[in-house]
């Protein structure tokens, strides 16, 4: 059976698009993506002011305003310039988790507790913010190469 010109033309605009689809599809499978998890524990453990004893701090923005402030698991490696380290003996800790608490009073922001988890699940850190979402990346190094925040706060949101 011969397919008129523009039948042509479509089959073969279907075929590159499914190419297109399935090579974006296994690419991003095969790269060291990871995710955050809530965990209600974890944001316990912020409200309280807790510093886990195996978990470097860190934060990211200025200090008057972070965006999140994060616990990096002594396993794992975090050394990227945006990042800032917590000294565990300050203050700092406390003041830095009261100001991100307080950007979620008065609307559906709340800031939340999360696991920060590699792409095979494994526990990186935890993470406290009402950013939701993050580019993380680790290599086989247990080097944190990515640890970007979303620059949207999901508005109410379900836990």
């Amino acid at each position: 059976m011969l397919l008129s010109q523009p039948d042509r033309i479509r089959v073969l605009i279907t075929a590159s698009l499914l190419i297109v689809l399935l090579t974006t599809f296994f690419g991003c499978k095969t790269a060291n993506y990871g995710r955050l998890q809530p965990d209600k524990q974890v944001q316990d453990t912020f409200l309280s002011y807790q510093m886990l004893p195996d978990h470097q701090y860190y934060y990211r923005g200025v200090a008057s305003s972070p965006s999140v402030v994060a616990g990096i698991n002594q396993d794992y490696e975090l050394n990227l310039k945006m990042w800032t380290a917590i000294d565990p003996e300050s203050g700092d800790f406390k003041t830095l988790v009261d100001r991100i608490s307080f950007q979620g009073m008065g609307n559906n922001a709340e800031p939340w507790g999360l696991n920060i988890l590699d792409h095979n699940g494994n526990q990186v850190g935890i993470w406290y913010s009402a950013l939701r979402g993050a580019a993380i990346e680790v290599n086989e190094n247990r080097q944190i190469t990515n640890l970007v925040p979303v620059q949207h706060i999901a508005v109410g949101a379900q836990r």
